[in-house]
């Protein structure tokens, strides 16, 4: 995976993180720097490196777990380009379980 935190031609991104990812970190947004060729799928896997449980949460091997929603910028990534999704300076990356009720 690429480089986060870079700093030649770094961008910012927003991670917010809901239920057992929030509670994995200990905090529900996380601001990161990343590089300018970064993917949704580069920072997730760093965050893993610094939050160990995550890694376990968000990935199924090499893709993204079927149990948890990767989104950038409201919209699923699965509908995108999935792990190799580019982020965009700003961008705001979300992960969570998948919604229950009625």
């Amino acid at each position: 995976m690429k480089g986060i935190g870079d700093e030649s031609g770094g961008m910012h991104v927003t991670c917010t993180l809901y239920g057992p990812l929030r509670d994995a970190v200990g905090d529900k947004r996380l601001e990161r720097e990343v590089s300018s060729d970064a993917t949704v799928g580069d920072v997730f896997d760093d965050l893993g490196e610094e939050y160990p449980e995550i890694r376990d949460l968000v990935f199924d091997g090499d893709e993204f777990s079927g149990s948890i929603s990767v989104m950038r910028n409201g919209r699923n990534v699965a509908f995108e380009d999935g792990i190799e999704t580019p982020v965009e300076d700003g961008d705001d990356l979300s992960a969570s379980p998948p919604a229950e009720g009625g």
